[in-house]
């Protein structure tokens, strides 16, 4: 049995962790000081903050393509490119402040955690072709910490898809756009030296087990799963169907915003149920009992 698990940032919150983008910019207040009529990306970022979610790397790519229809002078473009590097800066050092808070043990990403870490430890000397439990994470926060801290006798280790805060290798940005401007196309996740390749996909397809947790597939990451989604919904390959999908999420509201994020891709939501077999399994207080009993059984296949 093949298991793949990629993490997002509801994850961290669920752990325990205050890293959401909301929470870094109303813990940043001092911004608002600094409100002018200036035409550039800091002023860009602190008037498009929604009222309830802050998706700074959205923000990031909008102004971009703003920035592709409005040309500015050298002056304003150096600056928005200093404004980059400064937020990147300020992001880093919130999640490192945010992810020193303790780790609720009894939470379903603390749970799912104990699992991954005892299916490595339980099945580390058999065959990879036999059993395979790879974790992706899209976080930058310290993992490897709670990791260690749940077995620290042997090494076992994760995917950080962009980056990790211990070693300064954040990967900040959106994806590849033919229509943002040269200049800023260094904000792309793909031009910063730290980006590597993932096989996230091709180890997603080979899984019988997908499991996501915390992330909505949204307008920035969305573009990693497009394909895998596209293939798993085809009833003209057999081999790319009959998985288990689990999305882990806080409560019915955000299982309706990952199913409508799946509708902006393009992907057939009969199909996918269809082809496949899909559960929901909520985080939040008020609605975890409702699901409690998947999740207890999707701990059971991880550890087996």
């Amino acid at each position: 049995m093949n298991i793949v698990i990629v993490l997002g940032n509801g994850f961290d919150l669920d752990l325990g962790w205050d890293t959401s983008y909301e929470s870094f910019y109303r813990k940043h207040k001092g911004w608002q000081m600094h409100k002018t009529e200036e035409d550039d990306l800091f002023q860009y970022v602190i008037k498009q903050v929604p009222g309830n979610w802050f998706d700074f790397e959205r923000t990031l790519h909008e102004y971009a393509l703003y920035r592709g229809k409005n040309p500015v002078t050298k002056d304003v473009i150096d600056r928005d490119i200093q404004d980059y590097n400064t937020f990147k800066s300020q992001l880093a050092s919130f999640i490192t402040e945010g992810s020193k808070l303790p780790v609720k043990k009894d939470s379903h990403a603390y749970r799912l955690l104990e699992a991954y870490v005892g299916a490595k430890k339980r099945n580390h000397a058999i065959p990879s072709n036999l059993f395979s439990i790879k974790l992706f994470s899209y976080n930058y926060t310290p993992l490897l910490n709670v990791i260690r801290h749940i077995e620290p006798s042997l090494k076992i280790s994760y995917i950080p898809v962009h980056g990790r805060v211990e070693n300064n290798s954040i990967i900040f940005g959106f994806h590849d756009d033919l229509s943002i401007p040269k200049e800023y196309r260094m904000i792309q996740k793909s031009m910063d030296v730290n980006y590597k390749s993932s096989d996230i996909v091709t180890e997603s397809l080979k899984a019988d087990y997908l499991i996501f947790f915390g992330l909505s597939l949204g307008y920035i990451d969305g573009v990693y799963f497009k394909n895998l989604f596209e293939q798993i919904s085809n009833f003209t390959n057999l081999q790319m169907i009959n998985k288990h999908l689990v999305f882990i999420t806080k409560d019915t509201d955000t299982e309706k915003n990952i199913k409508s994020n799946l509708l902006d891709m393009g992907i057939n939501l009969q199909l996918l149920y269809n082809s496949n077999i899909v559960n929901f399994i909520y985080t939040d207080d008020k609605q975890k009992k409702k699901t409690e009993d998947n999740f207890n059984v999707l701990i059971n296949h991880i550890y087996q």
